[in-house]
């Protein structure tokens, strides 16, 4: 059928042609010429046909093939390292997570240890601290003591003094510890 149109289309052409057209003009009008023209034409364009369709078009599916082929490749490798990443980021959340944990124990560990560390410390001072204490104050009772000891003896050489200025007579040392037993017994009594 397709044969048969070009075939009427092509003898349309000639009569159409030899009768239309002149032979003045352009040469490529000339009906003369004719059918050298469509023998060449058929010729050129069969052989661009076969060409196209062995040689180019083969190139070309070839290529869309291959494209094909890589597209579908890098979508598949595409795919398996959204689910490596995917895998990843989990992995990477979980590990995030272990270490919070163990940053909060550790924390803690260290907030008791260092309170029990306090503590000790801070008992540690108190027992410094009561002994210092004690120890002051067996320092103060002994000062005392010597204080006392020191205000006898200046009390005794001051009555000494007082007794030889008002009396104009001295007494001895142990004159004074008579009186001062005595005046020591109606104390307690």
């Amino acid at each position: 059928m397709f044969f048969k149109r070009i075939v009427l289309f092509l003898s349309l052409y000639f009569y159409l042609g030899r009768c239309l057209f002149a032979a003045e003009g352009m040469p490529q009008f000339n009906a003369d010429s004719f059918p050298s023209q469509l023998f060449w034409l058929l010729i050129t364009f069969l052989i661009l046909y076969l060409v196209l369709y062995f040689i180019i078009l083969p190139r070309i599916r070839d290529n869309l093939r291959l494209r094909r082929n890589k597209i579908s490749n890098d979508i598949e490798r595409a795919e398996l390292i959204k689910t490596q990443i995917e895998n990843i980021t989990v992995e990477y959340e979980e590990k995030i997570e272990k270490a919070k944990v163990r940053a909060n124990e550790t924390i803690k560990n260290a907030y008791e240890k260092a309170s029990l560390e306090f503590s000790s410390q801070l008992s540690g001072a108190k027992k410094r601290i009561s002994q210092k204490i004690n120890e002051a104050e067996t320092e103060i009772i002994e000062y005392k003591k010597s204080i006392a000891v020191e205000v006898i003896s200046m009390s005794q050489e001051i009555s000494s003094m007082l007794l030889k200025k008002v009396l104009g007579k001295s007494l001895d040392k142990e004159d004074i510890n008579f009186i001062k037993k005595q005046v020591s017994t109606i104390k307690v009594e």
